[in-house]
């Protein structure tokens, strides 16, 4: 039986792997042969955040670096990094930074 610290590295990795490619909670843990339930519940405990929240948070800290090519369109950087839809990225990514995408973006550009 794998030990929970172990499993958390585990569980770690596999989001930083797939973050391009739709890694969810139910994802994570079907690979890891534990119910969804439990898995949110450990990543609670030992990270004092939510699992679907760090998910998304790394979805989003990731996506920063397309923002910095010109040419890439906010939809399809959003759907890059697994959001269905550009309006929910945009949400997303104010409640995250304070800013949106666009702003951010014409920000860095200005520099």
């Amino acid at each position: 039986m794998i030990r929970t610290n172990d499993l958390l590295k585990n569980v770690l990795a596999d989001i930083e792997e797939g973050i391009r490619n739709g890694i969810n909670t139910d994802t994570i843990a079907k690979k890891h042969t534990l119910s969804s339930v439990h898995l949110q519940r450990l990543f609670k405990v030992a990270f004092n955040q939510p699992l679907g929240a760090y998910i998304r948070s790394r979805r989003l800290t990731a996506s920063l670096e397309s923002l910095s090519d010109r040419n890439s369109k906010l939809v399809n950087i959003a759907l890059e990094y697994g959001f269905g839809y550009e309006q929910s990225y945009l949400r997303s990514f104010k409640r995250e930074f304070g800013t949106t995408p666009g702003k951010l973006r014409k920000a860095l550009n200005d520099v």
